[in-house]
């Protein structure tokens, strides 16, 4: 549990120190929110944040990478939610600078996902009448399906200061309970990767918020959205994939899912 502390406070300090810095490249180049008649802020406000957050995930995985234990996550999992975490903050940003049209983003999107299904993450099981092991062409879709739903759930959020950073913090954190205790039962090589990436979305979220709470210096953008989105539903997705469906039994079952449905149930209450 310390090393997953530790990698939650470096990524939320990276965080806070880099994003300033993202700031002013962010108006360097354009990349601000301009003032429209619903808004609450009165000035241009820069976008990119989710630059400063891959940044500042990019260097604690190069930190905490050389630890004993969290060092261990550091597999093909986690190389392809890196890939893919690189990929949708590039889509992002070109999405901040030049308003990109939807059908161009959602492209991006399944693209994204397509990384996760090269390195192996996808949906192996579903809770339908009991446990069903999918097969894997309809793994490979729910996979791509659940990936766009929760990143433009995010993106929907995305619209009060503080807001999509706050909640997806909660969700983190009490996502991460879970995936740690599932770590500790099954071994940190099998389990890590989840505990590793809520970690650091809690970090960056964290190291983000004093920058984005009212009135916002800047804005995480569409960058910053489909960043979070990305993170935490890659680590739910692999996490279904440390749990055995055979292990299952129907009495099992609720206690199973809940912990995974949790930080989408989180996501869900802002359209309540």
């Amino acid at each position: 549990m310390r090393e997953y502390l530790i990698t939650l406070l470096i990524s939320a300090a990276l965080c806070y120190l880099i994003t300033p810095l993202v700031r002013s490249q962010a108006i360097r180049f354009g990349a601000v929110a301009a003032i429209r008649d619903r808004d609450i802020h009165s000035v241009p406000t820069a976008r990119w944040g989710g630059v400063a957050m891959w940044a500042s995930m990019a260097l604690t995985f190069a930190i905490v990478n050389h630890l004993p234990l969290v060092g261990k996550s550091f597999g093909q999992e986690a190389q392809g939610i890196f890939l893919a975490s690189t990929a949708i903050v590039l889509l992002g940003m070109a999405d901040d600078r030049y308003q990109l049209d939807a059908l161009t983003k959602l492209a991006g999107q399944v693209f994204v996902a397509g990384i996760l299904l090269i390195y192996g993450i996808q949906i192996l099981w579903l809770p339908i009448n009991g446990v069903i092991t999918l097969p894997p062409s309809i793994g490979q879709l729910v996979t791509v399906l659940i990936v766009l739903v929760v990143i433009n759930a995010v993106n929907f959020i995305d619209g009060m200061d503080g807001l999509a950073a706050g909640i997806v913090a909660i969700a983190g954190i009490s996502f991460f309970a879970f995936a740690y205790l599932l770590a500790v039962d099954y071994g940190f090589s099998r389990a890590g990767a989840p505990s590793l990436t809520t970690a650091v979305l809690v970090g960056i979220c964290l190291g983000f918020l004093p920058h984005n709470i009212n009135p916002a210096k800047i804005f995480m953008g569409d960058s910053g959205s489909m960043l979070l989105g990305l993170l935490l539903s890659a680590a739910a997705i692999t996490l279904t994939g440390q749990v055995d469906p055979n292990a299952i039994s129907a009495e099992s079952l609720g206690p199973t899912l809940l912990p995974l449905l949790l930080p989408f149930a989180v996501l869900a209450i802002p359209f309540l």
